[in-house]
């Protein structure tokens, strides 16, 4: 070949070589074809997992923590330095070392953390600081070699190279990793008060007060106490037996507040109450636990009319009534100054004599008589009277019982028809005659008088 043909093949090489490389500057064809990702160009060292991620208030326990390197370049010794907190802390060494990361490899560290006794619910993260390297290279000219191309006849001189580790670049991020501190919620009762503070049988709309306490790690939301039904207790209205309370944090206290009946014939002692307390954690999830309540019922004196009697016995209208009352104690607290009275109302044909009577004490089932005397109106109509009695005491002071008790009691008194009416209407005549006959006897010895004068 001649040297002009050489040229020519020359320069359409030249030529070519131009066009490809005009073509690659202009072409519509994306970038990422020839051009390195931007990740590629560096090492990246994160944090990938974390196994486990949940603990509980004084939890010591070894934690797995994944670490990666998610850059195109390697990364050589690695320093994790693990910054413990107030409530999550680091249980031995806090720096863990990795030699070696490949690009695109990861490898597990374990440490162990210790979770502070009733710290509260809620996330706690522990900073990490990384320190690491990142080994770079150049290529170094060792020689060059000269050779002749057997087809084109051309001779060129090659240079001779290889890679050679430049000094390490130093990196460092900042990272940590997050736990999610899970509490108990223990509730609890406390300072039960109630409004009178002595209960007594026969109470009504008795206020008690309780103390909800939450002693636990974690806040409980939408809490509602409810006293269960038990035999001698009962809600004063619609709803006293339930509070609602709402949210209750860690540490704090709210009252619970119930209006409750007693009833009359209630023994009295100690009685537990069953209560009732829902509420829901952060996580919404509904708990239902019981706790119990405790309430003294008091001593109290109480009164039965055992049985009543009259003298006469048949009582009509004019008649004057001895009336005997037997009353017996048949509450719970010995009955200090027993007395009875009658309460007299206006359409009753009764005029009181002896219209109370002092007994005296009773305990705990004694019986002891009132008697009361009255007079029947003689124009009373024959038919049955409902006559009010009135039974009043004090307590026992003996047990701090200062209090005045009364106890309305009825009884039903028979006015009888007949033939005591009637007489009652001769006796007034009777009575008008006499008069009449001292008159006439008096007027009759005057006159006399007058006429021996």
């Amino acid at each position: 070949m001649s040297k002009k043909a050489k040229g020519k093949i020359e320069k359409l090489v030249s030529l070519c070589v131009l066009s490809m490389m005009f073509f690659m500057m202009f072409s519509p064809v994306p970038s990422f074809m020839f051009i390195a990702p931007a990740e590629a160009a560096f090492s990246s060292v994160t944090i990938t997992d974390v196994t486990p991620t949940e603990l509980y208030p004084g939890d010591t326990k070894e934690v797995t923590v994944t670490v990666e390197n998610n850059g195109g370049r390697d990364a050589k010794d690695i320093r994790l330095a693990f910054q413990g907190t107030e409530i999550v802390s680091l249980v031995g060494p806090t720096v863990a070392q990795i030699n070696t990361l490949n690009s695109w490899c990861s490898k597990e560290v374990k440490i162990t953390v210790h979770v502070k006794d009733n710290a509260p619910a809620g996330t706690y993260c522990i900073p990490i600081t990384c320190d690491w390297y990142e080994p770079t290279t150049k290529t170094v000219i060792v020689g060059y070699i000269t050779r002749t191309d057997p087809t084109t006849g051309i001779t060129e001189t090659i240079p001779q190279t290889k890679t050679e580790y430049d000094a390490p670049e130093p990196r460092t991020a900042q990272l940590g990793i997050s736990f999610n501190l899970k509490g108990d919620i223990i509730i609890n009762v406390a300072n039960v008060i109630t409004d009178p503070k002595e209960i007594r049988p026969g109470d009504n709309y008795v206020t008690v007060s309780v103390a909800i306490d939450n002693s636990g790690e974690a806040g409980a939301k939408d809490v509602k106490a409810e006293l269960i039904g038990t035999d001698g207790f009962k809600p004063s209205a619609s709803e006293t037996d339930t509070a609602y309370i709402g949210r209750l944090d860690i540490g704090v206290s709210k009252q619970a507040v119930f209006h409750i009946d007693i009833e009359k014939n209630i023994e009295s002692k100690t009685y537990v109450l069953p209560m009732k307390i829902t509420y829901r954690d952060s996580d919404i999830k509904e708990y239902v636990i019981q706790r119990e309540l405790k309430l003294l019922v008091e001593p109290k004196p109480d009164f039965m009319i055992s049985s009543f009697f009259t003298k006469p016995e048949n009582i009509t209208a004019g008649d004057h009534v001895t009336f005997y009352i037997e009353i017996e104690n048949t509450g719970s607290g010995n009955a200090k100054s027993v007395d009875i009275r009658a309460i007299r109302k206006a359409d009753q044909p009764f005029d009181f004599v002896e219209r109370s009577n002092y007994i005296g004490d009773l305990d705990v089932g004694g019986e002891g008589t009132g008697i009361l005397t009255f007079d029947v109106d003689g124009m009373a109509e024959p038919k049955a009277y409902l006559l009010n009695v009135r039974i009043r005491c004090t307590g026992d002071p003996d047990i701090g019982d200062d209090n005045v008790y009364t106890f309305d009691k009825t009884i039903k008194i028979n006015v009888q028809p007949g033939i005591p009416h009637r007489i009652q209407y001769i006796r007034y005549g009777m009575g008008i005659l006499a008069l009449l006959v001292v008159i006439v006897s008096v007027y009759l010895f005057m006159g006399r008088k007058k006429e021996r004068t």
